[in-house]
């Protein structure tokens, strides 16, 4: 915000600052509505809620929008604020954006996001002699169209229907104690 009151309107890069700075702030409102509306989940067991976490495994930094911290798994969410309808296509695994004016853009996969934080997390727990099941979520902050032609295996969910699925999860194992929590 700063650097657009700075910039003369001519400034060549003006556009390209504006479009960084829309996606940006689009994506820190995803993820306040996400925090909003995780604070209606309170289980019985301890948990905890971790946001923007950003750790370093292999040397090769990877950040996660929040984590769910329970005695038998971790739930890491990739939060997508996405405009327009979000058509979900598998093999290979593509979410297309499809703006009221018709144009259409592929964009970068949050379940390939999710996965590869899976897998750097996994390492890192291995680390200090962690092991737990850990899962991921797609969040979408903003309630628009979904078509998913086939469904994938790691769950899509709107932010709103997070707390009542969280709800239903059972505690099968204690992995981790409240202190490790």
């Amino acid at each position: 915000q700063a650097l657009l009151r700075r910039l003369q309107p001519n400034y060549p890069e003006i556009q390209t600052i504006m479009e960084q700075f829309k996606r940006t702030d689009s994506g820190f409102s995803g993820e306040c509505d996400f925090d909003k509306q995780v604070t209606e989940y309170i289980p019985r067991y301890p948990h905890a809620i971790l946001h923007d976490v950003c750790l370093k495994q292999d040397g090769v930094y990877f950040q996660m929008d929040s984590v769910l911290i329970t005695p038998s798994f971790i739930i890491i969410f990739e939060v997508k604020n996405y405009g327009g309808k979000i058509i979900v296509k598998s093999k290979p695994t593509q979410f297309i954006i499809e703006y009221p004016t018709g144009e259409r853009k592929v964009m970068r996969s949050p379940i390939t996001e999710l996965d590869r934080k899976k897998h750097f997390l996994n390492e890192w727990l291995k680390q200090v002699n962690i092991s737990i099941p850990i899962s991921g979520i797609v969040a979408l902050a903003f309630s628009n169209e979904l078509i998913i032609e086939e469904p994938p295996e790691t769950k899509i969910l709107f932010t709103y229907e997070i707390p009542l699925y969280l709800r239903k999860l059972q505690i099968q194992q204690e992995i981790l104690s409240n202190s490790k929590i």
